[in-house]
């Protein structure tokens, strides 16, 4: 006889360090935007510039594309 699957100790502490880590991206990200667009559309007098860090975009870009790969990777572990 097959013995009984044993229950797992739960989710790793390093996966919510990185959902964690994505989702503070996420927001920087949004807010970021949200921030400039708010400064583009409602000043009128002043012209406003920005300046586009490619480190930031890569930095932030990839801890959301790591949360977000680990949640679907995990999702389609717990389907199988």
């Amino acid at each position: 006889m097959n013995a009984p699957p044993k229950p797992t100790g739960g989710t790793p502490i390093w996966v919510w360090v990185v959902y964690a880590l994505g989702i503070l991206a996420a927001a920087i990200f949004v807010f970021s935007i949200l921030f400039t667009a708010g400064a583009y559309f409602l000043s009128d007098d002043v012209d406003v510039t920005f300046d586009v860090s490619t480190i930031a975009i890569v930095l932030w870009g990839g801890l959301m594309a790591l949360a977000g790969g680990l949640w679907m990777w995990r999702r389609r572990q717990g389907r199988q």
